[in-house]
């Protein structure tokens, strides 16, 4: 039986959900290239030169945006939790989780506006997820022209009527969410009145092993509630990535990286430079490929078709006024002539107009 919130969904969704979504300079959605987001997260390694090469390189291999993360580790995190926790003892020593968060894990707020600057200079655009309605102020300082909304906050719904109000597209993960949770999700930020919403299918493992991607999710959100779908991959190959464009996705989001030999707990998924450039090369070639649902025939196939597809031909002389038999002729190539499958219906016991020479492709005007 269908839930409320499913039939809630359903109404709004046939009505009002966009197909296409402004982000600054970009336009995301249905039938408008992928948009490909470089995830700096903790990959900056507190190094002013680290962030700004990384930039570079996504400008470099020409991404559409730089996302980074900005938080109150104190306010995030129990003071309880350790390193031994996360499972990261073996990086940083057994140590308080948000010391090494404040310390370790994330970029300086003095560096942001810094760095949204270099961003916008190389014709990027800068964002970031949101972890607090302090955070929401913040970047609305910077002028940040969309927010992510993290895994973790996919259900903080607080947090979520709050960014709903600044009237901004959302981007919004959904790793470790259960299908209650998005829905009770997205029907509260459409009854803030923000439409402008981006679902990211994402599994919250890093890296994810291929059985748990289950990237048929992608289509499924499309179809559930009729918003622009993206996939947020956390997996070293760019093959799922390839694979959620032709399941509708519209959005690419990969951590990126200098050398996956760095210190750090996000390194070693990330895309390097030059995974980044094969990404980007890979993303545009399929979208290509994929092409429009309709059947059409491009001069390359038509050459070919005229090539190697079968004609009535001649097998033999053909006498002006001689009866068209089956005998007569063959079907052979090229494919410039009449098709063999007319020649029972419109040719056969037909005379010939004039002498037909043995494999001459046979014409209309040759017959009466």
């Amino acid at each position: 039986m269908r839930s409320k919130i499913d039939n809630c969904l359903s109404d709004f969704k046939i009505k009002d959900a966009p197909k296409k979504i402004k982000i600054e300079n970009a336009v995301v959605g249905d039938g408008m290239k992928s948009f490909i987001i470089g995830e700096v997260g903790s990959n900056h390694n507190r190094d002013k030169n680290v962030v700004r090469q990384l930039i570079d390189a996504a400008a470099e291999a020409k991404f559409d945006a730089v996302k980074f993360q900005v938080y109150d580790p104190e306010e995030a995190f129990s003071k309880n939790v350790t390193t031994t926790d996360v499972g990261l003892e073996y990086m940083y020593g057994k140590k308080p989780w948000w010391e090494i968060a404040r310390d370790r894990i994330l970029m300086p707020r003095e560096w942001f506006e810094e760095m949204f600057d270099y961003v916008r200079e190389k014709g990027l655009i800068p964002f970031s997820t949101v972890h607090r309605i302090e955070d929401i102020n913040f970047l609305l300082k910077l002028g940040v022209g969309v927010f992510k909304i993290a895994s973790i906050d996919c259900n903080h719904l607080p947090l979520l009527k709050e960014v709903a109000k600044c009237n901004k597209p959302l981007i919004i993960s959904t790793g470790m969410a259960r299908i209650e949770e998005i829905d009770e999700t997205i029907k509260m930020l459409v009854e803030a009145g923000n439409k402008e919403l981006i679902i990211l299918h994402c599994v919250s493992c890093y890296p994810p092993k291929p059985e748990v991607i289950n990237l048929r999710n992608i289509a499924m959100f499309e179809e559930r509630y009729g918003f622009p779908v993206g996939y947020s991959d956390h997996s070293i190959s760019n093959a799922f990535t390839l694979a959620a464009l032709a399941l509708g996705s519209c959005v690419v989001e990969k951590h990126i990286t200098l050398d996956r030999k760095m210190e750090g707990p996000d390194h070693f998924f990330a895309l390097e430079p030059k995974d980044m450039i094969d990404l980007v090369k890979s993303v545009r070639e399929t979208e290509s490929a994929l092409g429009k649902e309709k059947r059409i025939l491009f001069e390359d196939e038509l050459a070919i078709r005229r090539m190697v597809r079968r004609s009535i031909v001649a097998q033999k002389n053909i006498k002006k006024d001689e009866v068209i038999t089956p005998d007569m002729v063959k079907f052979a190539r090229p494919g410039e002539g009449i098709s063999p499958n007319l020649f029972k219906e419109e040719m056969e016991g037909r005379k010939a107009n004039k002498d037909i020479s043995a494999e001459e492709i046979i014409s209309w005007d040759m017959i009466r």
